[in-house]
C-alpha cells in the first residue's frame, strides 16, 4: 500500500479524483495527512464493482486488452505496472519515438 500512496498526488485524492480498491474488492479510504496521500482498508467490500470498472478499462479502444483479465486483478497489476515500466524505460529518443509511432 506505501507504493501506492506515494504514486497518487494529495491534490487529486482531495478532489475525489479515484475510486480505490483492493485486490479483493476492498474499498480503500484515501486521505491526506500533512500533505502525503494515506490509503485505509475498509469494512466494504463490492468485488463486482471492481472487475465492472477494470472490464471497462480494459475494453477501452486505447487499452484494448482482453476483459477477462478482470478476473484477476493482482495478475492484472503486475502485467500493467510491467507494461508501464517496459513504456517508459529505456527513453526511446525524442525523434526516434515519432519515427516508431508511424
Amino acid at each position: 500500500m506505501t507504493y501506492a500512496e506515494g504514486y497518487f498526488e494529495a491534490i487529486d485524492v482531495e478532489d475525489d479524483e479515484y475510486v480505490f480498491f483492493g485486490a479483493d474488492g476492498t474499498v480503500i479510504s484515501p486521505s491526506v495527512r500533512d500533505g502525503r496521500v494515506v490509503l485505509t482498508p475498509t469494512d466494504e467490500k463490492r468485488p463486482g464493482e471492481l472487475r465492472m470498472r477494470l472490464r471497462a478499462y480494459l475494453e477501452h479502444p486505447r487499452v484494448a486488452m482482453d476483459p477477462a483479465l478482470a478476473d484477476e486483478p493482482v495478475a492484472l497489476a503486475d502485467l500493467l505496472m510491467e507494461k508501464e515500466r517496459a513504456s517508459s524505460w529505456p527513453r526511446w529518443p525524442a525523434w526516434l519515438r515519432i519515427r516508431r509511432s508511424r
